[in-house]
């Protein structure tokens, strides 16, 4: 076989290589591209995540705090309870005190 037949030979193959390469590089930057834009939209919702995660902390801590305070307010009411028994209790005396008939 003579050196221009095997390049006529060789030629029809290197082409039909040459242009599936061009479809598999082609291929390549679409899938790079895709994997381009999942990572962009992982990272998104990563941040997302992360807000999320410190507004839940936040919100915990507010909470907690809250239960506190409403333990205070309970301290405090049935200090006021306390209280108005007490001061119902003097009325009361009072009211007896004053209704009992006088001995004269």
């Amino acid at each position: 076989m003579t050196p221009q037949k095997r390049l006529d030979q060789l030629e029809p193959l290197l082409a039909e290589h040459s242009a599936q390469l061009d479809l598999h590089t082609a291929q390549l930057r679409r899938i790079a591209l895709s994997i381009q834009q999942i990572s962009e939209g992982i990272a998104q919702q990563s941040d997302n995540i992360a807000f999320l995660l410190r507004e839940q902390a936040e919100l915990k801590a507010e909470v907690a705090e809250l239960k506190v305070e409403i333990a205070e307010l309970r301290a405090e009411v049935a200090g006021i309870n306390q209280r108005l028994d007490r001061i119902e209790n003097m009325v009361i005396a009072i009211y007896q005190a004053v209704q009992k008939p006088s001995g004269n």
